[in-house]
């Protein structure tokens, strides 16, 4: 899985809460079957309600910068992409 279909789903549990819930309940349920490194598999399954607080909570989180999530936010597949 590419970093930027990553960011495409985060940014989408950004402002959907329902796939934020599942998201933070079960990481690997979302994320099974998608290839992803062990660093990203570990920040993802940190991920708490609280890091969706905001964009910069959740880059920090995330250990990103805020444009790189905010890059995302828009994107169309964001908006659509229920997990």
């Amino acid at each position: 899985m590419s970093q930027r279909e990553v960011l495409i789903m985060l940014a989408h549990a950004q402002w959907c809460a329902a796939c934020r819930g599942r998201l933070v309940a079960d990481p690997d349920a979302v994320f099974i079957g998608r290839a992803l490194s062990a660093a990203e598999k570990e920040i993802l399954t940190r991920l708490t309600e609280e890091d969706f607080t905001t964009p910069g909570t959740l880059a920090r989180a995330l250990e990103i910068t805020v444009s790189e999530i905010q890059s995302y936010n828009e994107h169309p597949v964001a908006r659509l992409r229920h997990f």
